[in-house]
């Protein structure tokens, strides 16, 4: 483990090695404010094709549970003359004044293809023209006929007014069995919503439990069915005995069942993937390697749930879907480990008030000293970022570490120190590790699954170390002052050849902090190794830097700032250093700011 001896190293830096500075004020985003956190039961009923027994069947028994639910509307098949097995304008409109949602599932049931791009606004038009003839409001959700979906027509779909769309269970799983996953929000482009569960005749209650099972933790459980009975449709019908079953056991389970448009309440639809089908090939993978999709990782004892528990509800105020996403316990569990705990979680769940003696504190210098930063390991179970995150699919929490602001209710940003280190072998320049599913590794194509590391407790602060398959190893060190962090990172070479081109991106993620959740490059000042973003009040900012930066840079969407450093060649059997260095700053004078850090970090 690497020496704390990096303290008293920073006055001797020859000038131009600048360490890195993390100034900021912080908190929860604004786009943020506004939504729900996601219940952990939360399900999104769909009914589709227009089907007579929806009106007939489903709707006195939704109306019995009080559920919400989305009918998607077609005049396919043979709408105009079947009406024994289709239902009525009259009565589509009916359904609308019961308080159930109508949505768009194109005139035609046709499948939106690459080939059928020119006719997506004339088949959606034709069923919002439909709507308006029977006072209907305008669909803002949509529906993929048939399940086939193209990302060509994405844009289509929200220049005619579409906020949500449903696809079905695949690619990720056969369209046979009617099986699929949970709906990630964020992750998911909120117009290519995964099927939970795609009932069929032959399902029976294990199926749809199993369909059930993909919510929770953060993740929207969406049902999809067809007629209630369907006899014109009998491959997908699901009798009304089986339907009331599975109702009743929504409702006995006290699940929350919504229609489509209403996920707004929990999801901006505005934050959408910038490679719409990255989940779904990193989902297609994992399943192929036989990986959970989840990147949840459960207490080991007692002392470790309450550490995490008290980390989550104290200090990151989680819903207790976030901590479910994070510990994989069910919310049973969590709310009685809470209410004996004496925590609760943002949505009130656990006890009702915290006990004085509930907090354990792992760095007792940080209860001795106020004004030492809070710095804790990052829970997971709530993604880092605000947008891009198909950039960064099943984040890693073991080189995550949160930053907290010195001041009340101040928040937090997340430094990724490392997120990833490229190197140069003699093949070829190749990732060697990434702290999140985006980019195949070197170890992901050999079929290797590196095991969790976590974060440590050191006198003052802490440490978290990593060893490769190959025999190279890296950590981190962070040790907080009053009104900074100190960061140390390593690498060590155990392989016989010597380590080249050995770059680390290091990312500070600003979707927590107040005033800095801006997906713009405007607010953002560069000067090589420093990188500052400025809050929207322009009297705060976020700095980074590293020694021996090769790239100061920032990403708008996520939002995040990056200085990333580059190692020099490291022979075997050594270890390299970088160093960084994280504090606050409030103030207009950036430029001063950064005078005064390459003054305090000179050797004099």
């Amino acid at each position: 483990m690497p020496s704390l001896a990096v303290v008293s190293r920073f006055r001797s830096w020859p000038r131009g090695l600048l360490v890195g500075l993390v100034l900021f004020a912080l908190g929860v985003p604004a786009r943020c404010l506004g939504l729900e956190p996601i219940p952990s039961k939360l399900v999104v009923l769909t009914f589709d094709d227009s089907v007579r027994s929806h009106f007939e069947v489903v709707r006195p028994i939704l109306i019995k549970y009080g559920f919400g639910a989305t009918f998607f509307i077609t005049e396919g098949f043979d709408f105009a003359t079947n009406k024994r097995d289709y239902m009525t304008w009259d009565e589509i409109a009916e359904l609308h004044r019961d308080g159930f949602e109508i949505g768009n599932h194109t005139r035609d049931h046709v499948a939106i293809t690459e080939q059928r791009i020119d006719q997506v606004a004339e088949q959606l038009t034709a069923i919002r023209d439909a709507c308006r003839q029977h006072q209907i409001p305008d669909p803002v959700s949509f529906a993929w006929p048939g399940n086939a979906f193209t990302t060509q027509a994405l844009e289509r779909l929200k220049q005619l007014g579409i906020r949500f769309a449903r696809r079905g269970g695949a690619p990720e799983f056969p369209y046979e069995r009617g099986r699929g996953c949970g709906y990630e929000p964020g992750t998911d482009h909120p117009l290519l919503i995964p099927t939970a569960g795609d009932a069929r005749p032959d399902w029976e209650f294990d199926d749809f439990r199993r369909a059930l099972d993909q919510g929770g933790g953060g993740k929207v459980i969406v049902l999809q069915f067809h007629g209630v009975p369907d006899t014109a449709h009998p491959w997908v019908n699901t009798s009304p005995d089986k339907f009331e079953m599975y109702m009743s056991h929504l409702a006995r389970e006290k699940y929350q069942v919504i229609a489509v448009r209403d996920l707004a309440k929990y999801v901006d639809p505005d934050v959408a993937p910038q490679d719409p089908e990255g989940v779904i090939v990193d989902r297609q993978a994992r399943l192929a390697r036989g990986q959970s999709f989840d990147s949840l990782r459960k207490p080991r004892d007692e002392r470790e749930l309450r550490f995490w528990l008290v980390n989550m509800a104290e200090h990151h105020r989680y819903s207790i879907a976030e901590m479910q996403a994070a510990t994989g316990l069910s919310v049973a569990e969590l709310s009685d480990a809470l209410t004996r705990f004496g925590l609760t979680s943002a949505d009130g769940f656990g006890a009702s008030a915290t006990r004085p003696d509930a907090t354990p504190t792992p760095i007792a210098a940080q209860a001795e000293q106020p004004a030492v930063l809070r710095v804790l390991p990052y829970p997971g179970g709530r993604h880092p970022r605000t947008g891009f995150r198909d950039g960064a699919l099943r984040p890693q929490r073991e080189t995550k570490l949160s930053l907290f602001a010195p001041w009340e209710d101040g928040g937090y940003v997340v430094a990724e120190f490392p997120a990833a280190i490229w190197w140069e072998p003699a093949t070829g320049r190749e990732l060697l590790y990434l702290a999140h599913t985006h980019v195949p590794t070197v170890w992901d194509r050999q079929q290797l699954e590196l095991q969790p590391v976590e974060w440590q407790a050191i006198p003052g602060g802490w440490a978290m170390e990593r060893s490769l398959p190959n025999g190279v190893s890296f950590g981190t060190q962070a040790i907080p002052g009053q009104d900074h962090v100190r960061f140390e990172m390593w690498v060590r070479n155990g392989t016989p050849e010597t380590l080249r081109g050995v770059v680390v991106q290091n990312c500070v993620m600003l979707a927590r902090a107040t005033g800095f959740e801006a997906q713009s490059g405007q607010n953002t000042v560069i000067r090589h190794p420093l990188v500052a973003c400025r809050n929207a009040a322009g009297d705060a900012w976020v700095i980074t830097a590293w020694q021996s930066c090769q790239r100061p840079w920032a990403n708008p969407p996520c939002p995040c700032i990056h200085s990333d450093p580059q190692f020099p060649d490291c022979l075997p059997g050594q270890t390299r250093h970088l160093t960084g260095w994280v504090s606050f700053y409030r103030g207009t004078d950036i430029e001063g700011e950064f005078d005064r850090i390459e003054r305090l970090l000179t050797p004099e």
